[in-house]
């Protein structure tokens, strides 16, 4: 998470969706369905976040959220090229993205700020970057 590519924010924002389900679910197997309401409402939210990642020809006719269409998009990208490029610590099969972790429950707390803040940390350094050009 700290190195991946990033050519679009999609990624970490996938992953701030599952950090949104809490301490204990936050790594828990996610849907492109599941996630794409929150998808969505974070890149369209902004309006430098619509105008960075969200207008293309791809995603601009997102503007209005579509589920199936938002859901396409997640199951594209990031889902299915996030876990092909994992080295097998993330799966994407059957419709669900799966995080290959286990965290013993003495870290859970401590492992859910962490990642939440280097996934904020990302998101904001991204967009800094992509918004200077």
């Amino acid at each position: 998470m700290e190195s991946t590519l990033m050519a679009k924010s999609y990624k970490m924002v996938l992953l701030l969706a599952m950090l949104e389900r809490g301490t204990s679910r936050w790594h828990a197997p996610i849907t492109p369905q599941e996630a794409a309401p929150f998808f969505h409402r974070f890149l369209t939210e902004k309006e430098y976040r619509r105008r960075i990642d969200f207008s293309d020809k791809k995603t601009l006719r997102l503007k209005e959220y579509d589920e199936q269409k938002v859901t396409a998009l997640i199951t594209d990208m990031p889902m299915s090229m996030w876990s092909g490029s994992s080295k097998g610590q993330i799966t994407f099969d059957n419709g669900e993205f799966k995080p290959q972790l286990e965290i013993q429950s003495e870290h859970a707390e401590l492992v859910h700020v962490w990642t939440r803040e280097i996934c904020e940390y990302r998101l904001h350094g991204y967009f800094e970057k992509k918004a200077e050009m």
